[in-house]
């Protein structure tokens, strides 16, 4: 039961936790196309680099030498790989717990998370901060920094309150299980409910191994962006030594790696 539980728990309330995470702070938007890279400040290019490693400021054109080009053409599909590589995992992650979520309900309450209007109007909610982040619109990606605070917001007290909900109709639901165990089936008093603690710790154990499993994936992924932001940080300060006038506009802000 305790296994069952702690499963629960746990995977409704952080269903990937990676073992080496990275902080960095992405304060204004990116737009990815198949030519450009843009930073933008309310819908104003920042700056954009194509391809072949040109860059403007703010919409002008910079003079540039070819050792500095090679560096912003490294860079802009450094960037181009991270926005798309963390679009992808955020994707995975949020279908990984809307299938925990599903799992755990049948089991617990008998019920559908259709069944469930709080928890999956609190999913719904999620997964649209999500998608004013995200935006896709033909071949071009949007990431917008400006944006994440939304998606904080919906892991606030309703994201609480529909957890609480669920635990409570969880335990109301086990303990009528536990009832009818006692009154009704085969074998003894014991068996009954020796029976139904073996049923519930068995769903508990192959739903934490599933999610481990899928999970792992994740978190490998997830480390090695870790990675690719460290080094795109270094680069960053490359680029930013060659053309000062860059550092005006710092895509990895305070970069930390820490171990969980």
């Amino acid at each position: 039961m305790k296994a069952l539980v702690l499963t629960a728990t746990v995977v409704l309330a952080n269903p990937v936790v990676a073992e080496q995470s990275c902080q960095f702070q992405l304060e204004h938007d990116l737009v990815i196309s198949p030519t450009q890279v843009i930073l933008q400040q309310q819908q104003q290019p920042l700056w954009t680099i194509d391809q072949q490693g040109r860059l403007w400021l703010a919409g002008k054109e910079q003079s540039t030498d070819a050792e500095s080009r090679a560096l912003l053409q490294q860079y802009q599909a450094g960037v181009r790989e991270q926005a798309i590589n963390t679009v992808e995992l955020v994707q995975a992650g949020l279908q990984l717990a809307g299938t925990a979520v599903e799992q755990v309900l049948t089991e617990l309450t008998g019920k559908s998370l259709a069944q469930h209007p709080q928890m999956r109007d609190v999913l719904a909610k999620i997964q649209q901060s999500t998608d004013e982040i995200i935006v896709r619109r033909g071949e071009q990606l949007g990431v917008r920094g400006s944006a994440l605070s939304k998606l904080d917001q919906a892991f606030g007290p309703e994201f609480d309150a529909a957890i609480e909900s669920l635990v409570e109709e969880s335990m109301g639901n086990i303990m009528l299980q536990i009832g009818k165990a006692m009154v009704s089936g085969q074998g003894t008093f014991e068996q009954r409910m020796e029976a139904f603690g073996q049923r519930m710790e068995k769903f508990g154990e192959q739903l934490e191994q599933n999610m481990q499993a899928k999970a792992s994936v994740l978190e490998q992924r997830g480390e090695a962006m870790c990675q690719q932001v460290q080094q795109l940080d270094q680069l960053e300060s490359q680029i930013q030594q060659r053309l000062p006038a860059m550092a005006a506009y710092d895509l990895f802000n305070n970069v930390k790696t820490a171990k969980n």
